[in-house]
């Protein structure tokens, strides 16, 4: 329906460096949606949701093309739009990517995550581009784990129109409390909806995921909260007129001053 959304994340479990079994999991949450839950628009699975723990050498080419393969059928099996992050071998380089995928086979968005972190700053090649697509009349923006901690980024997309940050992430503990102070700043800070989908539970180099997947609304305020639990999901509605009454009511995007900024 024009001027709403039904979103959804995914919680799965997946193993390092496991692609197939990876798959498995994710087409068996993915059916659970859909058997249970009627006309959901956009599906989140978090970063590199089936190459967590591969070795980027295994991603080669060929790789990639399967599993652009697998997560074209999960759209098309579910009948819903598919955020899902990625690794993506091209031209030699790799790269971290949220990619939306649509029932009828088509990928309408494709970005490539701006702020590496740590150890990909190494072995990745940064995304240099924001990435937005429409759904229902509603302006999406895609974001990728340690893209949330730069309000440069969420406020280019806002000020661009965007109705919705959609985050695909892998956040660890012990930046628990920061994962959440994410999720309600870039919401509020620009009236508009963040939805996210982060990994949860351990991974095969000590460090344990989040989770704590959610949508917060135009006003910062938690709506749906995945918590800790892995093997879950949550289906939340969000409104257009919800960001416009915000946009109304605080206006902070009007009274941004860039030509000040410039002289500080």
């Amino acid at each position: 329906m024009d001027g709403q959304l039904k979103v959804s994340s995914v919680q799965v479990t997946v193993y390092d460096g496991d692609i197939d079994a990876n798959m498995a999991s994710v087409e068996r949450m993915a059916m659970k949606v859909a058997e249970n839950e009627k006309d959901v628009d956009l599906i989140l699975f978090h970063e590199a949701c089936l190459e967590s723990g591969t070795p980027l050498e295994k991603i080669d080419e060929a790789e990639t093309a399967r599993i652009v393969e697998f997560w074209k059928g999960i759209a098309a099996k579910t009948g819903s739009n598919i955020l899902a992050g990625r690794l993506e071998r091209k031209n030699g380089k790799v790269y971290n990517k949220g990619t939306v995928f649509t029932p009828d086979g088509r990928i309408i968005a494709d970005y490539a995550k701006i702020h590496l972190y740590n150890s990909e700053r190494e072995t990745l090649e940064p995304g240099d581009e924001k990435v937005i697509f429409e759904l229902n009349g509603m302006k999406i923006g895609i974001m990728i784990c340690a893209d949330f901690g730069f309000p440069e980024l969420s406020r280019k997309y806002a000020t661009a129109g965007v109705d919705v940050l959609a985050v695909t992430s892998s956040w660890a503990y012990p930046d628990d409390d920061l994962w959440v102070i994410c999720n309600q700043a870039r919401s509020a800070e620009n009236g508009i909806y963040v939805v996210s989908c982060d990994r949860t539970g351990p991974t095969s180099k000590g460090l344990v995921k989040v989770g704590r997947s959610m949508v917060c609304d135009p006003d910062g305020f938690i709506l749906a909260n995945l918590v800790e639990k892995t093997d879950t999901y949550f289906v939340q509605t969000i409104y257009k007129s919800e960001v416009e009454k915000r946009h109304k009511n605080m206006r902070w995007l009007e009274w941004i001053r860039p030509e000040v900024y410039e002289k500080l």
